[in-house]
């Protein structure tokens, strides 16, 4: 994550195949958008007006995918995108999927770190569900009220019989947390689903309840970095095999390799 913001952020070729199939698996659930955007106010727009049709189609039609979340943490912003919610029971059900290149079940490591990734998920839709993350944060945080969509996106948005008084970022905001704060009992069972990424099959879906313990250590761990009281930290000598799919492996870092002489193991 720091070479990202040191260096800039590469696309490596299993990211792409990630995005691929996370795609598909939208298409086949959320009604189709065709929206354009030219500008960052229009894709923020974009990003809440389609969240805002997902989260309708969820009551509708009992699932919906790529739902984004917004939350703020010890005074950080926190953004996410959640995968997929399904209705059971009345109660919201969080899905996260993860690609891997082969059949092989994740190391305890990984299937860790996607745990703590899907508890954050449901604490922001807590959070936003119960007023901790309200539609005035949404609006300070991302300075919204002095956005102006393009003319090019307003025509858009027109031509999908949108009326003109909701064609502001905040006017879409508002519909937002309407149905977030709409959205009822969000359940405690939550899902990490790992998919080949070459053949689309289902490799295993592990359930796990949602731990406050757990994620606020977690939590309370990565925020030191950010508030500057830790340096970041390379995967531990058993994790290096996660170097062989990283950009930067061998280049801008060297913590593996050729340091130590190690060449990460499949």
């Amino acid at each position: 994550m720091e070479y990202n913001y040191l260096y800039g952020a590469r696309i490596t070729k299993e990211i792409k195949q990630g995005t691929a199939i996370h795609a598909e698996l939208e298409e086949a659930v959320n009604a189709p958008i065709d929206l354009n955007p030219s500008s960052y106010p229009d894709v923020l727009y974009k990003i809440l007006y389609t969240t805002v049709r997902a989260l309708d189609a969820l009551r509708k039609n009992g699932k919906a995918r790529e739902i984004q979340a917004y939350g703020m943490c010890s005074g950080f912003k926190m953004v996410g995108k959640i995968d997929q919610l399904e209705m059971d029971s009345d109660e919201v059900v969080v899905w996260e999927d993860k690609t891997k290149g082969n059949d092989n079940l994740p190391s305890d490591a990984q299937l860790s770190t996607n745990r703590a990734q899907v508890m954050v998920y449901r604490k922001m839709l807590e959070d936003a569900r119960d007023g901790r993350y309200t539609l005035e944060q949404y609006k300070r945080d991302y300075r919204t009220s002095f956005m102006r969509i393009s003319d090019n996106f307003a025509m858009q948005l027109s031509a999908l019989g949108i009326e003109k008084k909701q064609q502001t970022v905040d006017a879409v905001a508002a519909d937002y947390f309407e149905r977030m704060r709409g959205l009822g009992k969000i359940s405690n069972t939550l899902h990490v689903r790992y998919i080949n990424q070459l053949t689309g099959k289902v490799i295993k879906t592990y359930r796990f309840g949602y731990d406050v313990g757990e994620m606020d250590g977690m939590l309370d761990f990565s925020m030191k970095y950010w508030r500057g009281e830790r340096e970041s930290l390379p995967v531990p000598e058993n994790e290096a095999w996660k170097c062989r799919f990283c950009a930067f492996f061998g280049k801008e870092c060297k913590v593996w390799w050729p340091q130590k002489g190690l060449q990460p193991k499949a």
